[in-house]
């Protein structure tokens, strides 16, 4: 299955819902799937790598994608991802595009570290 069409088919079932607190996650499921730009973002890598966390881990260590923090064109926290080779991503564009369009500032990478510590402490990061 082409990028296009994992792309596409996690945009027909994806909803933005902002998270209580900081709580990173990937939509697994069949039907609809509700979150917010990180959520997005590790899902559709979690599919482009086949539905393996193995083959998930392996393309974050290995920077064949990035997720970075930034500012959205309204000015908010929001989290994009990079893809080697393709370009850039979010649940607002939800298509590839060679550069991030205007009104995106890149703030920070969330590199593999960073990653890792949002899932093990995802537990405690919801109640706060």
């Amino acid at each position: 299955m082409s990028a296009e069409t994992v792309q596409a088919s996690l945009n027909r079932r994806f909803t933005y819902r902002a998270d209580a607190g900081e709580c990173w996650r990937i939509l697994k499921g069949e039907g609809p799937v509700f979150g917010d730009c990180e959520d997005y973002s590790l899902t559709l890598i979690w599919l482009l790598e086949g539905r393996s966390m193995v083959r998930f881990w392996w393309a974050l260590i290995t920077c064949k994608y990035v997720l970075w923090h930034c500012l959205s064109p309204r000015g908010a926290g929001h989290a994009v991802v990079w893809c080697r080779g393709r370009g850039w991503t979010d649940n607002i564009q939800r298509r590839m595009v060679a550069r991030l369009p205007a009104g995106y500032r890149l703030r920070f990478p969330y590199l593999v570290p960073l990653v890792l510590l949002k899932f093990l402490f995802r537990p405690l990061l919801k109640r706060i």
